[in-house]
């Protein structure tokens, strides 16, 4: 039995044991290190991938709503009304302003260019709501009303333009940049002109 002991006391303490042990350990603890610091860049890209299409679902819906508001606009302006259309109704954008991610990932000009934008559209359009419920019969009071329209309109429109440069610079610094190409050039043009109509 002294001599089982002694052999494996013998074994333990001996020069390749001691070698064999390290070389295992260091490179189990190098494949841990390393299965962690591939993860770590997987959760990074992965979550920058999710920033990316949080804001480019914000970026469609702006860049839809942006020349539906200008024609609002001229058309208030005009005397014309503003028409049907929620300028209003912006749910893309209001969840990039409550998601984590983007407060985790986005410049603060960014969540202030958004903020302001959705904080001008739900004190703007009650008042919309109302002057289209309301059909003013007075010459006077209907410009007035055209003018007023008109003005919180061409802001909308402003503060779309500001907040869809933040969202283009956080879309080119993720390599994520959207151009249009000449289709949606020409759906915008036959979309415009059926307004206009």
């Amino acid at each position: 039995m002294e001599t089982v002991a002694d052999g494996v006391v013998s074994f333990l303490t001996s020069r390749e044991f001691v070698t064999n042990f390290v070389a295992n350990l260091g490179g189990a603890m190098g494949g841990v290190l390393l299965a962690f610091w591939i993860e770590r860049i997987r959760v990074r890209r992965d979550t920058q991938i999710q920033y990316g299409r949080v804001l480019r679902t914000s970026h469609s819906e702006l860049a839809y709503l942006k020349p539906m508001c200008e024609h609002g606009r001229d058309s208030a302006m005009a005397g014309e009304g503003t028409g049907t259309v929620n300028y209003f109704s912006v749910p893309a954008t209001k969840a990039l302003l409550i998601s984590p991610l983007v407060h985790d990932q986005a410049p603060y000009s960014l969540i202030m260019a958004v903020s302001a934008l959705c904080l001008s559209f739900d004190a703007t359009e009650p008042v919309v709501r109302s002057a289209r419920e309301s059909k003013p019969t007075d010459l006077v009071a209907r410009d007035r009303l055209n003018k007023t329209l008109g003005d919180q309109l061409d802001k909308a429109s402003s503060m779309m333009a500001i907040a869809l440069q933040q969202i283009d610079s956080q879309l080119n610094r993720l390599g994520l940049e959207k151009t249009a190409d000449a289709e949606t050039q020409q759906v915008s043009r036959r979309l415009l002109e059926v307004l206009n109509r």
